[in-house]
């Protein structure tokens, strides 16, 4: 028998007015969101018994199957028990976290590191610290991701918004904002839903003639931009100009948590400021564990990263052959554009079907009448999968008047 309390007038009207669209997806079979698949998130998973080829995962370099990054969980799980039911501050940090904080730090060649326990709530930890009065200002692109936005809302400081990748606005901008004692400018490295890149070498030239200082959101970029894999910052050749580097294990190291790596005073300021460092349970010391691991292999196995690039080039050119848009994409997120949001649902509902797996990202995600596919290619996949997953997207594409 159902013991919970009904739903306050208030709320139900609210409740039902959202939800109306979605319970009406899910009555004519339109629902593609949460599917629930039955094996990990390789090149292919398992999907109702049948295989499909995943191009959604941000399993950019393939390590979440790999034995050795399963070993050290398992053998940290008999060590440290499944976690230290504590904030860091207090019981939650084991010498785990503080190897991964050193381990952070060595890899972005900063003098320290920050780890929390999501990507998001990095961001929101670097922000909201470091805009915390009146005196601040957030300079930010108008598509940074939804943690980056959370955060600005929470922060103190005053917000200023620039034109996607818009460099005289951001010059206007800052030239706008003298006035305030800190100015900080937030940008992605990779942005999420376009797969385009900051102008990063720009952004940096603008910081420094006017006084600011520059965060960079490296999740979608973390170990395969840039010569050694360290970011959308090495690539431009600026890691030095960067004032904080944010980036998250959920992606290429195939964890969980997230990082910031900065000077040791900024560092410091967060731990004893944030509260998503001070009020929040730290990470599982089995997933720090990994996560370790996955750093070491990143860095070994640089032919992860090869094949990651090689995949992403197949991919794409792929794409544009069939005569797809794949709007400004620079890297291994590849928006396949569609617009119509229930064409676009219709089409992924098709696609897994045929055994073949890509996330539908519409409004509010990307802008009304702006729908698309967003492919996430990754090392695991191969060439015979790639081509599969193609000519798929033909089939679909001229089926529904795309193509």
């Amino acid at each position: 028998m159902l013991k919970t309390a009904p739903v306050p007038l208030g709320f139900a009207e609210e409740f039902s007015a959202f939800l109306a669209p979605i319970k009406e997806g899910k009555r004519q079979d339109l629902y593609v969101f949460e599917p629930p698949f039955e094996g990990p998130q390789d090149g292919n998973t398992e999907y109702r018994g049948q295989r499909v080829i995943m191009l959604t995962s941000n399993n950019y370099l393939g390590l979440s199957t790999h034995p050795e990054v399963i070993r050290a969980m398992k053998d940290t799980l008999d060590v440290y028990g499944s976690g230290t039911c504590g904030a860091r501050l207090h019981n939650g940090t084991t010498l785990l976290h503080k190897r991964l904080e050193e381990r952070v730090a060595e890899y972005f060649h900063t003098e320290d590191a920050v780890v929390v326990s999501a990507g998001y709530m990095a961001n929101l930890a670097a922000i909201t610290s470091l805009a915390s009065d009146e005196k601040s200002v957030i300079i930010t692109d108008q598509l940074n991701h939804m943690s980056i936005v959370d955060g600005m809302e929470m922060a103190k400081g005053q917000v200023r918004i620039f034109e996607h990748n818009n460099m005289e606005k951001l010059d206007y901008i800052l030239g706008r904002s003298e006035s305030f004692k800190k100015k900080l400018i937030v940008v992605d490295g990779v942005y999420s839903m376009d797969g385009d890149l900051a102008k990063l070498d720009e952004i940096v030239r603008l910081a420094e003639r006017h006084g600011a200082s520059v965060m960079v959101d490296e999740a979608h970029s973390l170990g395969f931009f840039g010569p050694t894999g360290r970011g959308v910052s090495e690539h431009f050749g600026v890691e030095d100009k960067v004032h904080i580097k944010m980036a998250t294990f959920s992606k290429s190291v195939a964890g969980v948590g997230g990082c910031i790596a900065s000077d040791r005073d900024t560092c410091e300021y967060i731990k004893h400021v944030s509260h998503q460092y001070i009020f929040n349970a730290s990470l599982p010391p089995s997933i720090v564990a990994g996560v370790l691991k996955a750093m070491d292999l990143m860095e070994t196995e640089t032919w992860r990263r090869e094949k990651l690039w090689h995949n992403t080039l197949r991919f794409r050119r792929g794409l544009m052959e069939l005569g797809y848009d794949i709007l400004d994409s620079l890297s291994p997120v590849i928006p396949i554009f569609i617009g119509d949001d229930l064409t676009t649902m219709r089409m992924t509902k098709k696609l897994l079907a045929q055994g073949v797996y890509i996330a539908t990202a519409i409004f509010p995600a990307v802008p009304m009448n702006k729908a698309r596919f967003r492919a996430t290619i990754t090392a695991s996949l191969s060439d015979e999968d790639i081509d599969i997953a193609l000519d798929k997207l033909k089939q679909c594409g001229k089926e529904f008047g795309i193509i």
